[in-house]
């Protein structure tokens, strides 16, 4: 073994001070054997040189490769679907009423992981029908994780991540591709998939407003001074009367009060009233 738990807590200090992401020493024995195994694989002989060149940025994938190594991107369609739901029903035709009709409607996912959560959002607009016929809509994903990125832009998923894909619309939108479904090619180009680290403000800013903001599930991984960072610059990237949705386990007004709390649908969501 390489890595000892010692130097398990100085990696994971680095990877909070830049990402945000805050590891728990318990998962030094998971953790460190993917990490030793990425170390020997890339020709590294001891902790200290591998170290030194993450913390002196010597090579700019390498960090990349290790928070890919560490980040956890399990997910499906239409996850927590009344989520969904909320927005198309409720959150998407108020905003639709009290914007200026040229402008787009624009939807960040932050994270999105491997594509699920966008392309969701996709699937719900399209199987709704009036919305995107009245009104252009902009879904942008992020994720500090470039693999997965790299496999939402491919657009191919497993059985499992699309089981609760209503038949028709996965007969519509899927071609299948062996044990794989790909998603229709000019879906792909829908969304527009980035690799971006939440805790970069200069990258978020670059971003633009929006009007509707997805986090799920992000929040957890991160500790009080971190969710409270990025809740605030969340808060600076939406538009008035904007809207973030967070996981069901994760609660805005527990964070920061600048938000107002909504009940819609069978949803809390999050409201930036000025």
């Amino acid at each position: 073994m390489l890595i000892s738990q010692r130097d398990f807590v100085k990696l994971k200090d680095v990877i909070y001070r830049r990402s945000g992401i805050y590891i728990d020493e318990k998962k030094y024995v998971t953790l460190s054997r993917k990490i030793d195994e990425y170390m020997r694989k890339n020709g590294y002989m001891n902790f200290r040189d591998f170290f030194h060149n993450i913390r002196f940025n010597q090579d700019k994938t390498i960090f990349q490769d290790l928070i890919n190594i560490v980040t956890v991107n399990e997910t499906y369609f239409y996850r927590e679907k009344y989520q969904f739901e909320t927005l198309i029903n409720h959150v998407l035709p108020q905003l639709h009423s009290i914007r200026q009709k040229n402008q787009p409607i624009r939807i960040l996912c932050s994270p999105s992981s491997t594509g699920e959560e966008p392309y969701s959002i996709a699937l719900h607009l399209l199987d709704e029908g009036t919305l995107v016929e009245e009104r252009d809509f902009e879904i942008i994903g992020i994720d500090i994780d470039s693999g997965v990125i790299n496999k939402a832009k491919m657009g191919k998923f497993t059985k499992r991540s699309v089981q609760f894909i209503p038949s028709y619309l996965l007969t519509k939108y899927f071609n299948q591709d062996g044990t794989l479904f790909k998603i229709k090619d000019f879906m792909t180009e829908v969304i527009d998939f980035r690799v971006i680290n939440v805790m970069d403000k200069n990258q978020m800013k670059k971003l633009g407003k929006f009007d509707v903001i997805f986090s799920r599930n992000m929040l957890i991984y991160f500790d009080d001074a971190s969710r409270r960072e990025v809740a605030m610059t969340f808060y600076e990237m939406l538009n008035p009367g904007g809207y973030v949705f967070l996981g069901h386990a994760e609660s805005m007004s527990r964070i920061v009060s600048i938000y107002e709390s909504r009940k819609m649908g069978e949803s809390i969501v999050y409201q930036k009233i000025k």
